[in-house]
């Protein structure tokens, strides 16, 4: 029995030999590790000891820069990871809703006004709900 392959292009299924197919999905996957995979910076903590693996886009100048920081300012580092683990904390606290909204807004940078039509509520309703969010946030981090 002969396996067929097809693929999705502008809206439809076409059929494909298997050569064009593997090849396609390896030329998918090389393009995300180009536009995100290399891009990422990765930390690893682990018995108190933390380690920063840049992204493989950093320049060389901008490492040596950042190496010569981190050792100067190993305390500032250690606060900023705790911060981050904390706001992490937080947020997992949070209803998916809420954790939408924090996301949409902070981490997307998306406004108020285009969460607002997107969800298709007022923008005030989506700003209220922020300001309650932020408190209830503000509160699970003191």
């Amino acid at each position: 029995m002969s396996e067929k392959y097809s693929v999705y292009i502008n809206g439809e299924y076409h059929n494909v030999s298997r050569e064009l197919y593997e090849f396609l999905a390896k030329s998918e996957r090389k393009m995300t590790y180009a536009e995100k995979d290399r891009k990422r910076e990765r930390i690893r903590i682990s018995n108190e000891k933390i380690e920063i693996k840049p992204s493989m886009e950093d320049s060389f100048e901008r490492l040596a820069d950042s190496g010569q920081q981190f050792a100067d300012n190993r305390e500032n580092l250690c606060d900023a990871v705790t911060r981050k683990v904390l706001i992490e904390q937080a947020l997992a606290k949070l209803n998916d809703e809420e954790r939408n909204l924090v996301v949409q807004l902070y981490f997307f940078g998306k406004t108020e006004r285009e969460l607002a039509d997107e969800l298709k509520v007022a923008q005030r309703t989506l700003h209220d709900r922020k300001r309650r969010v932020l408190c209830k946030l503000y509160e699970l981090l003191k």
